[in-house]
């Protein structure tokens, strides 16, 4: 990781620690971070240093405490740091884009790094407890949590996950959680 990067994560951490999200950055962004990390070794022609800065900017919404559309505070959140860190404009514009796409909601990634970063986040919700975290801060009903549960994860491993191989490792995971959210 270069000097840069790590000063970035560093700052996400502080943040997350000042604002209450140590948890946040604990159970998901660190997840994030291995998930991004496996698969730019499967994938040598993406661009390491943008998907990272992805991994670390996307959810600058949450870790600020911001109100707003999820993609666009973050991108524009992430437009601040990276002009402070001096990135050049060509970087602020692809991380801009790939933390515009990486929820598959209003647009869907086209190049190898916003789908490697839409992949990364997505598998994040199987691979740490960020499941059973969620039904505990967001006051949900059973029935509510369920419901919310399964269009999430089916729209995570189905409109989200953009490689085979990455399926095939959260393949059980999935399987797993829907089964359990689906019994009566």
């Amino acid at each position: 990781m270069n000097n840069k990067l790590s000063r970035i994560k560093s700052l996400i951490k502080k943040e997350c620690e000042k604002n209450g999200l140590a948890s946040f950055y604990e159970h998901h962004l660190m997840a994030v971070e291995k998930n991004a990390q496996e698969l730019l070794s499967r994938l040598p022609k993406a661009d390491k240093e943008t998907v990272m800065l992805g991994v670390w900017l996307h959810g600058l919404k949450k870790v600020r405490k911001l109100k707003g559309d999820p993609e666009e505070v973050g991108s524009r959140e992430a437009e601040k740091v990276l002009k402070e860190f001096q990135y050049p404009p060509e970087t602020i514009t692809l991380v801009k884009d790939i933390i515009m796409t990486h929820r598959c909601k209003k647009h869907i990634p086209t190049t190898l790094e916003a789908r490697a970063l839409a992949t990364a986040d997505a598998m994040s919700q199987y691979s740490s407890d960020w499941v059973l975290n969620y039904a505990m801060t967001e006051g949900m009903s059973l029935a509510e949590f369920k419901k919310f549960m399964i269009e999430k994860l089916e729209h995570n491993y189905n409109h989200r996950i953009f490689f085979s191989f990455a399926k095939k490792l959260i393949q059980k995971r999935h399987e797993a959680l829907m089964y359990v959210l689906t019994m009566n």
